[in-house]
């Protein structure tokens, strides 16, 4: 389904962005309930009523954003999926876009942990699942073309051993972006980002890697 309307789509690449960074930040930051079109308007420099133009609803808009959001996933893991690297060598990269992630689109990053909360409307719930969907569809295939290859343990289901992968990632995603998780990774000490994804690097392949 199109959530913005076709005058959104014309519009020049600029003015669109802008008014995508205003609902990411504001939605991130208030979260769905209490995010206001006039706020995100404004910070797009923009009438309401334009707004209102380029999406017919709220939750068009909050559609949209989380369906750019997804579609940086499916672009930046499905490299990470063709590249004809090893199994070890795919999950540093995992990791290391996780951290690139997080330094590059933080707000997105505080987004879903808003839409991940306790309380939020079921279709809030239902887009997250399906945001997730993505990067779940991407590891599993990750896991099982390291299976095939013979450099990842076949012990275990590709879906447990990509759910725990998954696991750290969220973690890493809150430690690195959210002001909470961040105040908690200080008490265990934990390095600067790049060496944080060496060292998980280290400790997920321990987890995945085949023994002969």
């Amino acid at each position: 389904m199109e959530w913005a309307t076709q005058r959104f789509q014309q519009l020049d690449s600029k003015k669109a962005k802008r008014i995508i960074d205003a609902a990411v930040s504001v939605f991130a930051e208030k979260g769905y309930d209490a995010a206001n079109t006039n706020e995100i308007a404004k910070a797009a420099g923009i009438a309401v009523g334009s707004l209102f133009q380029y999406f017919k609803t709220k939750e068009n808009l909050f559609r949209y954003v989380i369906q750019q959001g997804a579609g940086i996933i499916e672009t930046d893991i499905g490299a990470i999926l063709k590249a004809e690297i090893s199994g070890r060598e795919k999950l540093h990269r995992l990791m290391l876009l996780t951290v690139r992630a997080c330094q590059k689109y933080p707000e997105y990053q505080q987004l879903y942990h808003e839409i991940t909360a306790i309380g939020n409307q079921d279709f809030i719930v239902d887009i997250a699942r399906e945001l997730e969907s993505y990067a779940a569809a991407g590891l599993i295939k990750l896991i099982k073309q390291g299976q095939e290859r013979g450099d990842i343990r076949t012990d275990l289901p590709a879906e447990v051993l990509a759910f725990t992968v998954d696991n750290a990632m969220v973690m890493m995603q809150y430690s690195l972006s959210t002001p909470y998780f961040k105040g908690r990774a200080q008490l265990y000490q934990v390095a600067e980002p790049n060496e944080f994804a060496e060292q998980m690097t280290e400790i997920l392949w321990s987890v995945l890697e085949k023994r002969s």
